[in-house]
């Protein structure tokens, strides 16, 4: 089956699908392993949120690029170089603070993306968009109350969020490397990298984190389908039983 993308806003539709679905896989992953039963749920109940939002996306790409393939060929049949996510939210759950830093630096990202996609002429992304933007502000009210209860609590949860956001940081230059689909279908990208920019700043001066001079990353962009080690090892779980038994039925 050819599973090609050829429509250029289909194109640019997937990277937030990929984006969205491979971070719900990330923290499916953190089910029954949050630190106390409350915030197990609320993990659980953001990376549903997130494999909603990729199912919904997915549909609109489907039905631009003619419904020659399904949402679910999309998410199990592409390989690693077919997959266009942002490195970013591929990187594994070394602890919770790493977990809630991605998210963090994340929720910052898309919550402006789709703000800008309430302009879009696509009326289906329109109305996803209002949809998305309450699930990210639940998300990023989340994140954002938990970097400053880390960075703010003891000197372990400090070393260990720092930590965190020195290494993320360097996944996230590429993000702003902004191509002429990104120009065409997002309405401001310069104003997406500011909104970014400042929130990231703020939260992090506030928390007593450092933003240190990090060393971005030398590896291709996420929009060739270019994906750090972790990406094939999430897929080889997340894509293992309908690559089993392609017919089965559920």
């Amino acid at each position: 089956m050819d599973l090609t993308i050829k429509n250029n806003e289909a194109k640019f539709l997937v990277r937030l699908a990929d984006t969205s679905l491979i971070l719900g896989q990330r923290l499916a992953e953190m089910c029954s392993n949050g630190p106390f039963l409350e915030e197990d749920i609320a993990l659980s109940n953001i990376s549903l949120d997130l494999f909603g939002r990729a199912e919904e996306m997915y549909k609109i790409i489907c039905d631009i690029e003619g419904n020659n393939f399904t949402p679910d060929d999309l998410v199990f049949r592409r390989n690693e170089r077919e997959y266009f996510n942002i490195k970013l939210v591929e990187q594994p759950n070394e602890d919770f603070a790493w977990v809630i830093v991605r998210q963090f630096l994340h929720d910052i990202y898309v919550q402006e993306v789709y703000t800008q996609l309430l302009n879009s002429e696509n009326s289906e992304v329109v109305g996803l968009a209002q949809k998305v933007l309450k699930e990210v502000r639940y998300s990023y009210i989340h994140s954002k109350d938990w970097m400053e209860r880390l960075g703010l609590g003891t000197e372990e949860s400090n070393a260990r969020v720092q930590s965190a956001v020195d290494h993320q940081l360097k996944y996230i230059e590429e993000i702003f490397a902004f191509d002429e689909l990104d120009k065409t279908y997002l309405a401001d990208s310069d104003q997406l990298r500011s909104v970014w920019e400042n929130d990231v700043n703020a939260t992090l001066a506030a928390c007593n984190l450092e933003r240190k001079e990090i060393m971005p990353l030398t590896m291709r962009d996420f929009r060739d389908g270019f994906h750090s080690e972790h990406i094939g090892h999430l897929l080889s779980i997340m894509q293992y039983l309908p690559r089993a038994y392609p017919d089965a039925k559920w």
